[in-house]
């Protein structure tokens, strides 16, 4: 099932998370922050600020089969919204989203977000290839390309890689639900450390918006990378920037992940 189609029925309170897009038996966590974003945009309907930044905890996995959603403002002011996006599967919350929106206002300070890296161009960095039976089901859908760092399960002794992602498939909405989905492609950056496969998860994520991907030009490879702060116990804490292919800086993510390896 199509990427758009799925999210497209997320604008209601109930929808069915099809097969295909898997991460082990949970459904893509990517695909899990577009459908709760996308049903918060459908909440607040047309004239809604844009999306600042928002946060996620995956409470539980996200299965295939049909998923309800509820969203709540709790608070529309004149220039910031806060909305709460609920999803339940047999009345056991599975994800919840927290959104901040906000109205642009004059301001007199501007610092600019960081500057985009010079690496080598998309068609010269390795594809990350699609494996049947070993890959993530979800991967199949998506153009991952690893520009530098380190490959993921090489036995490296330092963590974390850059790149650039897009949709295997052009002409996908370009929106913060549809950058949120591509940001989660990429697996937590300790596991280059790892010499075999593992399970790995995000427990919370949260996203920071610098620029709204509508009002940009169309981009055809974002750039991403992801810097590991610190990681003990199973636990790991990383920070990732993307920047559009003119080399803006479009977001800057944050994520807890847990590693079972």
């Amino acid at each position: 099932m199509k990427f758009d189609s799925i999210i497209d029925a997320a604008a209601g309170n109930r929808m069915t998370v099809p097969e295909g897009w898997g991460q082990g038996r949970a459904t893509f966590g990517g695909l899990v922050g577009a459908i709760l974003i996308r049903h918060m945009d459908a909440h607040l309907g047309d004239g809604a600020p844009p999306l600042r930044s928002f946060t996620i905890s995956f409470v539980a996995p996200m299965v295939p089969g049909p998923v309800d959603l509820e969203a709540t403002t709790l608070r529309a002011g004149k220039s910031v919204t806060q909305v709460q996006v609920m999803a339940r599967q047999e009345g056991q919350v599975v994800a919840t989203l927290l959104g901040s929106l906000g109205h642009g206002r004059e301001s007199s300070i501007r610092v600019p977000g960081p500057e985009a890296p010079r690496w080598k161009a998309p068609q010269d960095c390795f594809k990350l290839p699609y494996m049947e039976g070993r890959s993530p089901t979800f991967l199949r859908f998506f153009d991952m390309r690893i520009a530098g760092g380190n490959m993921i399960f090489s036995g490296a002794k330092e963590p974390d890689f850059h790149g650039y992602m897009r949709f295997d498939e052009p002409g996908q909405t370009q929106d913060a639900a549809t950058l949120a989905c591509l940001v989660d492609t990429w697996p937590a950056g300790v596991l280059p450390m790892l010499s075999k496969p593992a399970p790995a998860s995000s427990l919370t994520w949260t996203m920071e918006l610098l620029e709204d991907p509508l009002e940009l030009e169309p981009v055809d490879f974002w750039q991403y990378q992801v810097i590991t702060d610190s990681f003990a116990d199973g636990y790991g804490q990383c920070q990732a920037t993307v920047w559009d292919d003119r080399g803006r800086p479009v977001a800057l993510s944050r994520q807890t992940v847990v590693v079972f390896g």
